[in-house]
């Protein structure tokens, strides 16, 4: 049938309107009636390409630290309400614990709301075999810390936008979020990598007992443990007073870690680096004496002994066992500034240690162009031009323990293998020098042995008892700097401690520092001596024993 032009061009008009209209139909249903379904199917994709785990914080022997927790959120789904039906209401209800009438009310809300959070994986799926269309579920993920307080310092934690804040979480932050090659690409997050800590969360965990219960008793401002190997540089423990549960930390008042970022005069446990600094620069001999009645006139200012003392001559041994400030000024004084100040740069006073956490203060050491005559005999036994972090102290006095080689301190071990349950090596480079002569070291090491020794037989210490090993260490209390520094703060100290053993062959190192305690006259022997022997026997036990069997199941792989 033969059709006219016109006929044909209407025809035509008619075909290509009819196609428009069907296109325009598409996309209205598209844009307009099922845009929500497309949005939310989006959102859906968006959640699931958006969550990435961060990797797992070990202990040294795989004990969990911290790890990524994924949950659910419920939302009601307004585009498919025409599908509830009183079966599937009823058996969600049941299964989320929550009356029918009130979970109608929720699925009945006229956008789509969040109805419950924190849903676990395996109600998850029990909801996802109901297969409600009305509703839908959203992963969520949530940093947890199994052991709440302990180690928190070191830990640190994660924000709400699940970035790291503070501790490893935030000095590894790209180690913990860089996808692990080990990551299974079936699993349904990628993963970043696990690490493994150098600490022993046994020993943590009770050298934090032991601070809390020793800074509460004396009423102190706050404390600090750090238990390391001088051998390696790794922390073994490290206990902070007052810490914070990383869980609730926008809870908590005090997040600092204040024995990184803070400074104290150390006082008389510096006498050790006093005494290696003038050994080694030969300013004073090993046979060196000194007379000591009791003060020393510096200029206008007079040097004092904490003890009242008959005038006596001394050797270093006994400026060791009776901490003399006087005999310790004069060793100071053989010194010229530039010497004592080298010295102490060169075992890493007043500088960085550069561990492997954030917020670490360089101390502070004044330039020996502004030294006085009163700050060469001051500083000498702690005071004066110095003030350090607790971990810088405990670096220096390390290198006397470890023969003179002084290691960077570290806190992280390796990363994890999940699939062989072993520990890689660590991917950073952990930096030594050797700071001091070994003769000289182990010259110091063995005063401090027989001065431990000796003033334990003569009940004249409480610290270093510890039954089994010979300890080397030194007490020191130091006079508080008042508040608006100007001058010290009278009734104030800082008490600490800090030894090593076995005293010949270290393995162990630690240091116990208690800021401004109100009993045991505030000295370092009666205040911390105890603590220390606590954690010095839990320590041999952990490390120096049967423990060290234990180890071999995760020992690193080359």
């Amino acid at each position: 049938m033969y059709l006219s032009y016109k006929l044909r061009v209407f025809v035509c008009q008619a075909v290509l309107i009819l196609v428009f209209i069907l296109i325009w139909l598409q996309l209205f249903n598209i844009q307009i009636i099922k845009s929500g379904g497309f949005v939310l199917e989006a959102k859906k994709q968006f959640y699931k390409q958006l969550i990435s785990l961060r990797g797992d914080i070990r202990d040294r022997n795989g004990d969990l630290l911290a790890l990524d927790i994924i949950t659910y959120d419920l939302y009601n789904n307004v585009r498919n309400l025409n599908k509830i039906s009183e079966e599937s209401i009823d058996r969600l209800s049941k299964l989320l614990n929550i009356s029918p009438s009130n979970l109608k009310v929720k699925l009945g809300q006229k956008k789509d709301t969040r109805m419950l959070s924190g849903i676990s994986e395996k109600t998850a799926n029990r909801i996802r075999k109901i297969n409600p269309g009305f509703a839908y579920l959203i992963p969520v993920v949530k940093r947890s810390y199994p052991h709440k307080k302990m180690a928190s310092h070191l830990i640190g934690f994660v924000n709400s936008d699940h970035k790291g804040q503070h501790g490893v979480e935030y000095k590894h932050q790209d180690l913990l979020t860089k996808i692990s090659d080990k990551s299974s690409k079936t699993e349904l997050f990628p993963k970043g990598t696990d690490i493994v800590l150098s600490i022993d969360s046994q020993l943590q965990e009770y050298c934090e007992e032991e601070l809390n219960k020793a800074a509460r008793k004396s009423n102190a401002a706050r404390g600090a443990i750090i238990v390391l190997s001088p051998k390696t540089g790794e922390i073994y423990a490290w206990a902070v007073y007052p810490n914070y549960d990383p869980n609730i930390y926008y809870k908590e008042k005090v997040l600092k870690n204040w024995s990184i970022t803070d400074i104290y005069q150390p006082g008389s446990t510096f006498k050790i680096l006093t005494i290696s600094s003038a050994l080694e620069n030969m300013t004073i001999e090993k046979t060196s004496t000194f007379y000591d009645p009791g003060f020393l006139k510096v200029g206008k200012r007079i040097v004092r002994n904490h003890a009242k003392n008959k005038p006596q001559q001394i050797n270093l041994l006994e400026l060791f066992k009776q901490s003399s400030n006087v005999a310790s000024a004069q060793v100071g004084l053989s010194m010229k500034p530039e010497t004592f100040y080298n010295s102490m740069k060169k075992i890493m006073i007043g500088q960085k240690t550069n561990i492997d956490l954030p917020g670490e203060s360089e101390g502070l050491l004044l330039d020996s162009s502004k030294w006085r005559t009163i700050d060469l005999a001051t500083t000498a036994f702690g005071q004066g031009a110095v003030s350090v972090t607790p971990i810088q102290l405990s670096c220096a006095i390390s290198a006397i323990a470890n023969h003179g080689l002084w290691f960077q301190p570290h806190v992280l071990k390796g990363t994890w293998d999940p699939a062989y349950m072993l520990i890689n090596k660590s991917p950073n480079q952990i930096y030594s020098e050797q700071v001091i002569s070994e003769e000289t070291a182990d010259y110091v090491s063995g005063l401090l042995k027989q001065s431990v020794k000796e003033n334990l037989k003569a009940m004249a210490y409480i610290a270093g008892d510890v039954p089994g090993y010979e300890v080397a260490g030194k007490t020191g209390t130091a006079q508080k700097i008042r508040p608006d520094g100007k001058g010290y703060w009278g009734g104030h100290t800082v008490a600490s401690f800090i030894g090593y053993l076995p005293a010949d062959d270290p393995g162990i190192l630690a240091l116990v520092v208690i800021d401004d305690p109100k009993t045991g006259g505030g000295w370092g022997n009666t205040v911390c001596g105890p603590v220390f022997n606590n954690i010095a026997k839990m320590a041999a036990k952990r490390f120096l024993g049967t423990h060290n069997s234990m180890k071999k199941k995760y020992e690193s792989k080359e």
